[in-house]
C-alpha cells in the first residue's frame, strides 16, 4: 500500500545517482526490449507558436515500463523553445522561463500494482545521464576495445554528462572539445582537467576536434550537420544525439559520414521513420542508406546485430530520440535507493489517490 509520495529534486537525484549502476539498468532494459517484455510508447511533442519571434511552448511526454518491474514512469517536460540562427547554424535552446529562472521537467513513477504515484522526480539530471549512458553503452559494445582518443562537440551540461560517461567504458587518452564559444570551451576543458584528470584540451574547430579520434560524440544544438565525414578516422566510433521531429528537421553528420559508416544503428529505427529524423531519414532519400541496414541499440545489446566487424569500420551511432524505457530503467532504482536513504520530501499518498462516487 502507497502511504507516501516520495518528491526528489535534481539535488537529491544527484545524491544516489551512478555512472555504472546506470549503465546497468540500461543494458537489462534494452535486453528486456529486444525479447518484447518492455511497453514502450513513441515521445510526441505538442507546440503552440508564442507571440515572441522564434518561441513556441511545447509539451513533450513519454512513458515505458519493463513486464518484471513494479513500476510505469511518466516523464514529462514544459519547455519554452528558441529556434534562432547563431554563427550561421541554427540552434534550439530550451529557456528558463520559469520563476527564478528555472525550468520544468518531471518523471511521474507509479505504482503497478497499487495504481497511486510513488514518486515525483525532477528530471533534469536524470535527463542528462540517461542519454550520455546509453551513447557510453553504444560505445562498449561498437568502439574498439582500445579506443581513447575523443573528439568532443559541445561544452553543455549534456557534454559534460558524455564526458563522464565515455570515461567509464572507456580508458580515455585525450580529449578535444570544441564549441562556439571559445570561453565555454577552455572552461570545460580546464574543469575535466581538474575533476577528471583527463587530459582534455579545447581547440579551434570542429575539424580540429574530430580528425584522428576514434571516438566523436557530437553533443550539441545545432540543426545542420558540423561533422564533416571526411575528417572522420577509420576505425572511428561516431557518436550523435541531436534528434528533432516532424517540425524541426534536425542534424549534426554529414551525409559523408553515411556513406562511410559499416555499422549505423539507431536508439530508435521506429521513430527515425516516423518522425523522419534528418540524419537517418535524409541518407535514406537518398540512396546512402536503407531502413534495412538501420537497426535498433537494443538488438546489439541482445548480441543479435554485430555492432563492429573490424578494427578498420566505421560505426555510428544515432542516439536520435529520448524513449521512456530508459526512464522505466533508471527512476526506479533512484526512488529505490533515495527512499532507503532517507532522502527526498514525503507528501500524503491520498492527497493523489480519489473516490469515485455512483
Amino acid at each position: 500500500m502507497v502511504n507516501s509520495v516520495l518528491l526528489l529534486n535534481n539535488d537529491d537525484v544527484q545524491k544516489v545517482l551512478n555512472v555504472e549502476s546506470c549503465l546497468k539498468a540500461l543494458e537489462l532494459a534494452y535486453r528486456a526490449q529486444a525479447s518484447g517484455k518492455t511497453v514502450v510508447r513513441s515521445r510526441t511533442q505538442s507546440y503552440v507558436p508564442l507571440s515572441e519571434p522564434n518561441l513556441s511552448y511545447c509539451l513533450k511526454t513519454m512513458e515505458g515500463a519493463l513486464f518484471d518491474g513494479d513500476y510505469m514512469a511518466l516523464r514529462l517536460s514544459s519547455d519554452i523553445v528558441s529556434e534562432e540562427r547563431v554563427d550561421g547554424v541554427v540552434r534550439r535552446e530550451k529557456l528558463a522561463r520559469g520563476p527564478g529562472g528555472t525550468y520544468c521537467g518531471l518523471i511521474l513513477l507509479f505504482s503497478m500494482r497499487d495504481l497511486a504515484p510513488v514518486a515525483m522526480i525532477h528530471d533534469g539530471y536524470i535527463q542528462l545521464f540517461r542519454v550520455a549512458c546509453t551513447s557510453a553503452l553504444s560505445a562498449r559494445l561498437m568502439a574498439r576495445e582500445d579506443a581513447g582518443d575523443l573528439g568532443l562537440l559541445g561544452s553543455s551540461g549534456q557534454a559534460w554528462a558524455h564526458l563522464i560517461a565515455m570515461n567509464a567504458v572507456c580508458e580515455l587518452r585525450r580529449v578535444r572539445v570544441f564549441s562556439p564559444d571559445a570561453q565555454h570551451r577552455r572552461a570545460f576543458a580546464e574543469r575535466a582537467r581538474r575533476e577528471l584528470g583527463i587530459k582534455a584540451t579545447a581547440v579551434e574547430s570542429a575539424r580540429e576536434a574530430v580528425e584522428g579520434a576514434d571516438l566523436v560524440v557530437a553533443a550539441t544544438n545545432a540543426s545542420q550537420p558540423i561533422v564533416d565525414g571526411k575528417w572522420i578516422a577509420t576505425g572511428a566510433h561516431v557518436i550523435s544525439i541531436v534528434s528533432g521531429d516532424l517540425k524541426t528537421q534536425r542534424r549534426e553528420l554529414d551525409d559523408e559520414t553515411m556513406r562511410r559508416a559499416s555499422v549505423v544503428i539507431a536508439h530508435s529505427k521506429q521513430t527515425a521513420i516516423a518522425q523522419k529524423h534528418g540524419d537517418l531519414a535524409v541518407p535514406v532519400e537518398k540512396g546512402i542508406l536503407s531502413w534495412e541496414q538501420i537497426h535498433d541499440l537494443s538488438e546489439v545489446v541482445a548480441g543479435t546485430v554485430r555492432g563492429r566487424a573490424s578494427r578498420d569500420d566505421v560505426t555510428v551511432f544515432k542516439n536520435n530520440v529520448g524513449m521512456g524505457l530508459q526512464f522505466a530503467a533508471v527512476a526506479p532504482q533512484i526512488y529505490e535507493l533515495a527512499k532507503a536513504g532517507g532522502i527526498g520530501r514525503e507528501l500524503p499518498g491520498e492527497w493523489f489517490l480519489q473516490r469515485l462516487k455512483p
